[in-house]
Formats: structure tokens, C-alpha cells, sequence
């Protein structure tokens, strides 16, 4: 507390020191205040700077995800496209099917004429005639077979290019079935390792999207904690105005006391000079007067 010089009464004295102690305990509030709120400023800064990293961290993470969820979608694409193969191929299989069973009807190979045997069992019934006596009528009957057996093969062989064109496309149908069949096996086993793939991938990609859902939700915890600090930082500053006029309410009451006190002895000291001077004034003009009158001569009384 600053000392006055006696310009202060004892009771204004102890006003004084009253006010000071207020003014003392004010500012060492205020300090303890501005160093908490700088606390405060510091632990927001340093939230915002890790959401900031975060945020960084989570970019990289997000992009992943969307490059994954693209290949799922190609591979789905693919998926659909093989499927949409492999159901055009049994639709051709079971087509296929029917369309043999129907050519196939009466076309026995086991059954068919064959001119080459046919041939081999006239040279052997000729030979048999040729070679071994036998009565009329047997060999009438031999006659009778051989007949049959060429005219057997006049239409075996007439029928055999037919034959042979029904067997070709028959063999078509039956490679080309085959074929299908085979693409049929090779597609399910694609269609299984993609699905398996496709699985893969979403599961990567539910991953990373929980790691990116445990990184925004740390975000937002940090930006609430920083928004939460700054109303107190708000808060705590409004308080510190306060104070701060508060203590400057005080230093101005000293320095009104001390100017009062200040202007009462200048005042007081102006009257104590024109005392002064009005004495020396009557002083003077004594004796002026005092000297004239002895100029003058005797002093009649």
C-alpha cells in the first residue's frame, strides 16, 4: 500500500489499508484465474490439434473403404454376369437334353442295318450255297434269305449318308453338351472363389468402417470437449472483467481519496502563503508609513 505522507486522516488511513487489502486479494485472484483460463486455452488448443489428427488419420482409412466398397461392386458386377452365363448355359443343357432324347428316338445304332455285315453274311450264304448240296426246299429258303438280305442292303446303303449326317449331328449335340457342361463346372468354381473374394472384401470393409466410425465418434468427443471448455473459458473471462473492474473500482477510490486529500493541503497550503504575504504586505506599508513620518519631522500626539 502506498504511504501518503500524513495527507490522510487515521480513519482514511485505515480506509486505505482496507481498500489496498481488497485490491491485493483481488489481483492475486485474478491471477490465479487468468492462469487457469490459460490452462483451459491450452487443453483446447490441444484437443482441436488432435481431432485435427485424426481427422488427418481418418482420410487415408475412408479412402481405403471407398476403394474397397468399389472392387465389391466390380466384383458383384462380375458375380451377376457369371450367373446370368451359367443360366443361359442349363437353359442350353436341358435343351440340349431334350433335343438328343428326341433325335436319338429310333435311331439305335445296335438296331440299324450294316451294310458291311449285311455284305458278309451274303458272301457266307453264298458260299453255303456254293459249297453244300441241300434239298430243294432249304435252298429255296436260302434263296429267299439272300433276297432279303440284299435288299436289306440296297436300302441299308441307300440310308446310310441319312445315317450318317443324323450320327454327325447327333455327336454335335453331345460335344456340344459336353462343352456346356464343363463351362457350367468352370463357372460355379469361379462364382464360389469371387463370392469368397466379395465376402472378403466387405468384411475389410465393415472393418475399417468401425475403425472409421471409432475415429469420428473421437472427434466428436474432442470438438464437444473443446466447445465445453471454451464456455467455460467464456464464462471465466466474464468473471475476470468483473474483477477486474472490480479492482479498478478500488484504484480509482484511492486515487479519488488521495487527490481529495491532495487538493485539501494544496488548498490549505495557498492559504498559509496569502497569510504570508498579506503580513509582509502590512508589514511593509508600516514601515513605508513610519519612514515618511520621520521625513516629515516631529510627530505631534
Amino acid at each position: 500500500m502506498p504511504r501518503h505522507g500524513g495527507l490522510l486522516s487515521e480513519e482514511e488511513e485505515g480506509q486505505e489499508k482496507e481498500l489496498w487489502q481488497g485490491i491485493r486479494s483481488g489481483e492475486q485472484k485474478l491471477r490465479g484465474m487468468k492462469e487457469r483460463r490459460a490452462e483451459m486455452l491450452a487443453l483446447a488448443r490441444r484437443f482441436a490439434e488432435e481431432a485435427f489428427d485424426l481427422q488427418n488419420h481418418r482420410g487415408p482409412i475412408y479412402q481405403e473403404v471407398e476403394t474397397l466398397h468399389q472392387e465389391f461392386r466390380d466384383l458383384g458386377k462380375k458375380l451377376g454376369e457369371l450367373r446370368s452365363e451359367r443360366d443361359r448355359l442349363r437353359g442350353r443343357v436341358d435343351a440340349l437334353r431334350i433335343e438328343l432324347r428326341e433325335s436319338g428316338e429310333g435311331h439305335d445304332r445296335r438296331a440299324r442295318p450294316r451294310p458291311d455285315r449285311l455284305v458278309q453274311e451274303i458272301a457266307a450264304l453264298e458260299k453255303k450255297q456254293q459249297t453244300t448240296a441241300m434239298p430243294i426246299k432249304e435252298e429255296n429258303a436260302l434263296i429267299d434269305r439272300m433276297r432279303e438280305l440284299r435288299a436289306q442292303l440296297g436300302e441299308a446303303e441307300k440310308n446310310q449318308s441319312v445315317w450318317k449326317a443324323k450320327d454327325e449331328s447327333l455327336q454335335g449335340l453331345r460335344v456340344e453338351l459336353d462343352a456346356a457342361r464343363k463351362r457350367d463346372e468352370e463357372i460355379s468354381i469361379e462364382v464360389e472363389k469371387i463370392q469368397k473374394h466379395r465376402d472378403e472384401v466387405m468384411r475389410n470393409v465393415k472393418s475399417r468402417l468401425t475403425e472409421v466410425g471409432h475415429l469420428v465418434a473421437e472427434i466428436r468427443a474432442k470438438g464437444k470437449a473443446r466447445a465445453e471448455l471454451i464456455g467455460k473459458v467464456d464464462k471465466l473471462s466474464d468473471e475476470i472483467r468483473d474483477l477486474e473492474k472490480s479492482v479498478m473500482g478500488l484504484l480509482h477510490q484511492s486515487r479519488e481519496r488521495k487527490n481529495e486529500a491532495r487538493k485539501l493541503l494544496d488548498e490549505h497550503n495557498r492559504s498559509v502563503r496569502q497569510m504570508t504575504r498579506n503580513e509582509e504586505v502590512i508589514s511593509k506599508n508600516a514601515e513605508d508609513n513610519l519612514k515618511a513620518l520621520f521625513k516629515n519631522g516631529k510627530i505631534a500626539l
